[in-house]
């Protein structure tokens, strides 16, 4: 009797690098490969075992957990741009919240120079500038600036009407601003000579204020006294931080010199944040 031949294993086609099979796609672990038919999946249900069938549930299966509720009804869902947007627009919210708690106290100064009255000198000038400390920011206006030429034709003060308008923003009161002047006199040939320096501090409650400011001017020697009173000039200040800094000023000898009249409206705002009563 012939001895049975062995019957030829089957092989098995080799997966490709992507993980499927030449030819054919390789079966899903969680459901079924899309080609299977009704009869194949009840075969495949029947012969799992009981912690294998979730692997053969029905696509229907799969789209309820990918999304679909009862019924088929399709769950909605977010766009990822529109949670992106969503993301920022909190994000920005939450910066403009902590700005608003950050704000910065405000100071608004609004005014004129109004003119200068007591100078023996005629044809009055002025040149102003505004000095402040470290923590304190411009927002808004100049920080120097000249008025006009005014000669008295009645009475002995000159009229300048020059406006002034400062928004500053300060995380301190300290380096409160100060307005500083320079007066000027000029001559018939248009020489300039100084008529006087002063400095005042702008005031610290909002309002309206009338401010007189006292003016200065530096004597020097005798006969820098005489060559003034013939010729002109004068000694002059070499810093002019000398004005509103009384560091060195009392080395200084001095005469008296006129008044700047000045009109400041002042506003303030954030100070409660910093508790200070306005």
């Amino acid at each position: 009797m012939a001895a049975a031949r062995p019957r030829p294993q089957r092989l098995e086609r080799p997966f490709s690098q992507n993980g499927e099979r030449e030819g054919r796609e390789r079966p899903s672990e969680f459901g079924p490969a899309p080609e299977d038919s009704e009869g194949q999946l009840a075969t495949r249900r029947a012969s799992a075992r009981p912690g294998e069938e979730a692997a053969v549930a029905p696509a229907t299966t799969r789209e309820n957990e990918g999304g679909r509720g009862l019924g088929g009804i399709a769950a909605p869902r977010v766009s990822p741009c529109r949670k992106d947007r969503g993301r920022a627009r909190a994000t920005r919210e939450g910066s403009a919240g902590g700005e608003r708690d950050r704000a910065m106290a405000e100071v608004h100064v609004i005014g004129q120079i109004v003119g200068a009255t007591g100078f023996s000198e005629s044809s009055l000038f002025c040149k102003w500038g505004v000095h402040t400390g470290a923590a304190w920011k411009l927002l808004s206006g100049v920080r120097e600036g000249q008025t006009q030429v005014d000669t008295p034709q009645i009475g002995d003060m000159a009229y300048w009407s020059h406006p002034i308008d400062l928004h500053f923003a300060t995380k301190g009161l300290q380096g409160w601003p100060r307005l500083h002047f320079q007066v000027w006199s000029q001559d018939s040939f248009g020489r300039c000579q100084l008529a006087g320096y002063g400095f005042c501090h702008v005031p610290s409650s909002p309002g309206t204020h009338q401010l007189d400011c006292p003016t200065w001017r530096p004597l020097g020697s005798w006969r820098e006294q005489l060559a003034r009173a013939f010729v002109g000039g004068g000694p002059q200040l070499l810093h002019g931080d000398a004005i509103y800094s009384g560091a060195d000023r009392y080395r200084l000898h001095t005469a008296a010199g006129g008044t700047v009249h000045l009109d400041l409206g002042l506003l303030l705002r954030h100070f409660d944040r910093y508790g200070v009563e306005c």
